[in-house]
């Protein structure tokens, strides 16, 4: 690929390209489409608003409480045949991605999705229980010191057995619709969570900084803090995705993110292609 000149430095992880080039803008790293099933946004709304690399991260959820137990899979078949047809009209160069939703009685169902696509950025979410979405009204109603304790213990057993993904998603889902302060967070599962960051970064997996859930459910003191413990245990890879599921809300709130990131002295991001990370300047 041609990079203008710029020089490249390679570890055995990831690619970095060199600071103060052009070469590259760092683009959204979690993006939904029709091909997903909570969201009627269109490639071409997207596409329309940038010319740089474009990925969308479509659903796959089994078992999904909110589709009333059923399987969510994108059709992958449409969903290549689309992008081949829109890279004919658009001169972005366009990457497939998927975002999955971990549900451990399914992981096998799960596998064999997968193993029968090919993808540039896999995530990984912790969306629901089995019964219920975490952002459903019901967890309104539980314990909230069990439930966050629950959520991570969960979460940290999710990525161990699941292992294979590029990005941990949105860490604070299960959180959205109730009220934890970051203190609650760091007393009632702060030493899980250092955990899975540890985890993550022994596996060369991104973690995500999500604006939906910074800016639209408030969570940005969460981050703030668990940014700091990640950058404490030596992380590096870092993603920032919009989590848009309307073409509005594409790369929604990337300013005040990178504002929040610049306070913690981080000025790269990386992106995916064939699940291979390149550092890009931001």
């Amino acid at each position: 690929m041609d990079y203008g000149g710029a020089t490249l430095e390679y570890n055995d992880a990831y690619t970095v390209i060199a600071k103060g080039t052009s070469v590259m803008t760092y683009y959204d790293q979690h993006v939904h489409t029709h091909f997903s099933f909570d969201s009627e946004a269109q490639f071409a709304d997207y596409l329309r608003q940038t010319g740089n690399p474009f990925v969308t991260t479509e659903h796959l959820e089994m078992s999904n409480p909110d589709d009333h137990g059923g399987d969510n899979t994108p059709a992958y078949a449409e969903y290549v045949a689309e992008e081949d047809t829109l890279q004919r009209r658009f001169p972005n160069q366009l990457l497939r991605g998927i975002e999955i939703g971990y549900y451990a009685p399914r992981l096998d169902a799960i596998r064999r999705y997968l193993a029968a696509g090919d993808y540039d950025l896999t995530l990984l979410s912790f969306h629901h229980d089995g019964h219920y979405d975490y952002q459903d009204e019901h967890f309104l109603t539980v314990d909230l010191e069990q439930h966050v304790r629950g959520y991570y213990a969960a979460m940290l057993a999710g990525i161990r057995q699941f292992g294979d993904f590029d990005v941990l998603a949105h860490f604070d889902y299960g959180l959205r619709v109730l009220d934890v302060a970051p203190t609650q967070l760091a007393d009632w599962a702060g030493d899980t969570l250092r955990e899975i960051l540890r985890v993550i970064i022994e596996q060369n997996v991104a973690f995500e900084l999500n604006t939906k859930s910074m800016y639209r459910w408030h969570d940005a003191p969460l981050y703030d803090m668990v940014l700091d413990w990640y950058l404490e245990l030596g992380g590096k890879l870092l993603t920032l995705g919009s989590d848009a599921h309307a073409s509005d809300k594409f790369e929604s709130d990337f300013a005040a993110a990178r504002a929040l990131l610049t306070r913690h002295n981080v000025h790269e991001l990386a992106t995916f292609r064939r699940h291979v990370p390149t550092i890009v300047a931001i």
